[in-house]
């Protein structure tokens, strides 16, 4: 074994720079083939699996650093000219705002500015995260979005300030740096995340941009190379269907592979609507107003989402902008519950139209020593079972090993409510991110010699390009490359595809086969 050689060592010996940088990368490479050699042997078989696959996945992942995207130059120009504009009109406005409020500027980029004058000046409430475990007052996205839906002397800061980050963003995307071949680069993490899934930087030269993160608006400026056409390819209600298959609650499996999920999800959660057998009607019957702007269908897209990764009413009412009375509502009907009478006559006399009535019509009454209490049985009972069963299983061994026998080890608080979100959410995103990698290793070895190349990985979907010619011959294939089924509690789960096509990312349509 190599005998570990220190930076001192190395600075002592008469090389130049570059000559010392071999020497360190050298022995970096060399010392860490080694520890892979003694540690491989000592591995669980879950573990060896993790490794293996995702060793195999650096080869897509540095095909795509290597081939890049092309930039279309005309499209950026086009684009920039108008958000320049726009940023600037912004700028002036927050200034206007700031002076006349704090009687002084405002960098909308300062952190202690913006807690300075949102948390002290204006005295409202501190919006916490939670980072690495601890509590943070936050000035990000959710919490400005926060303040605006609750405090209206909030609203011309807010509203201006996440409008100027979004320009910034754009315009930072604009500006990244091409190579010389006039492409933009990325490098794809292939293992670091928590879930599995990759994430996106800049390229091993220090251009590009995360190509992960970008807008709708900023992906017109990507196109396909010369004779050839973009595919976008995705795995269809990713998570949910994964959330389905883990906690076994045939409703929502029922539910994930209907025609339309959201739809059936207002089915089940709202029975006594007048649903009929036409699916055309019950979409239509989904869309009636529910509160607010939001239908039926909206609060199952929205709310259900949270409420399958555990999250609270309190959670889920500050994300879909609905009173938490509501969500409470909402989540009883969801997955079932007990909530005291009083509650629910206190929040009918509240807003009559909410519909807290049928709470106590579907419920059982159960009286308690000192009061009467409804228990809701819900639609997806199976999947707060799950949630305990994650819970518990988190509680007993302090890690969670997902299908694919991706494990993960968690250190923080296990018996806190954010840990506990998070193990929950854990599971389907990183049964779906492995998922995805197997699609897109497949679509990269088994199609390259018919042309088709893969240029990204966005989440939950795979971005590439072939023949303009061979489009029909391809999308089947690179579709069935992504649709592989998986075991989960017994059950064999597919998750269904689509892909999209066109002359540039941003400018895709519905792929349909020619007749």
């Amino acid at each position: 074994m190599a005998r570990i050689i220190k930076n001192t060592e190395i600075n002592k010996l008469t090389l130049n720079d570059e000559q010392k940088l071999w020497v360190y990368c050298g022995l970096d490479c060399t010392i860490t083939s080694e520890v892979l050699g003694n540690l491989y042997p000592q591995l669980d078989n879950n573990t060896k699996s993790t490794y293996d696959f995702e060793r195999a996945s650096l080869g897509p992942a540095i095909s795509m650093v290597l081939r890049g995207l092309r930039v279309d130059e005309r499209a950026v120009t086009i684009i920039r000219a108008p958000l320049q504009k726009k940023r600037l009109q912004l700028a002036r406005m927050l200034s206007l705002f700031a002076n006349a409020v704090w009687d002084k500027d405002l960098n909308h980029n300062s952190q202690p500015q913006l807690k300075s004058l949102l948390y002290d000046y204006l005295i409202l409430p501190e919006q916490i995260k939670y980072d690495k475990g601890k509590q943070k007052v936050s000035t990000d996205l959710e919490a400005l979005e926060h303040l605006i839906n609750e405090y209206p002397r909030a609203r011309p800061f807010c509203k201006t300030i996440i409008a100027l980050r979004d320009i910034d963003k754009q315009l930072s995307v604009l500006a990244s740096e091409r190579d010389d071949d006039g492409r933009m680069r990325c490098s794809y993490h292939v293992s670091g995340t928590q879930t599995g899934r990759w994430s996106s930087s800049k390229s091993p030269w220090k251009t590009g941009t995360n190509l992960q993160n970008i807008t709708k608006d900023m992906r017109a400026i990507f196109i396909p190379d010369r004779g050839r056409t973009m595919f976008y390819a995705d795995l269809q209600a990713a998570e949910s269907r994964a959330t389905a298959y883990l906690s076994g609650d045939e409703n929502y499996i029922h539910a994930v592979e209907s025609s339309d999920l959201h739809t059936e999800v207002a089915k089940m959660v709202w029975p006594n609507m007048g649903w009929t057998e036409d699916n055309a009607q019950n979409r239509q019957l989904a869309e009636t107003p529910y509160y607010g702007n939001f239908s039926y269908r909206d609060v199952c897209k929205r709310a259900g989402h949270g409420t399958n990764y555990g999250a609270s009413a309190n959670t889920v009412a500050r994300h879909t902008k609905i009173k938490v009375a509501h969500a409470t509502r909402f989540q009883l009907l969801y997955f079932g519950g007990i909530i005291p009478l009083a509650s629910l006559e206190r929040w009918y006399k509240q807003d009559k139209k909410g519909g807290f009535d049928e709470l106590i019509e579907l419920g059982e009454k159960l009286d308690s020593s000192t009061q009467v209490l409804i228990r809701v049985t819900g639609a997806f009972p199976g999947i707060r079972s799950w949630h305990s069963e994650v819970i518990k299983e988190l509680q007993s061994t302090g890690n969670l090993i997902t299908p694919f026998g991706r494990r993960r080890q968690f250190w923080g608080r296990l018996d806190d409510e954010h840990y506990a979100r998070k193990a929950i959410a854990y599971l389907p995103q990183s049964t779906i991110g492995d998922l995805l990698n197997k699609g897109l290793y497949r679509v990269w070895s088994e199609l390259f010699q018919e042309g088709v190349e893969i240029l990204g990985q966005v989440h939950d979907a795979v971005l590439g390009q072939c023949p303009t010619n061979k489009i029909d011959e391809l999308i089947p294939k690179i579709i069935k490359c992504l649709e592989n089924p998986i075991e989960v509690r017994g059950k064999t789960m597919v998750i269904p595809s689509d892909a999209e096509v066109g002359d540039s990312w941003k400018n895709l349509k519905k792929w349909v086969p020619h007749a």
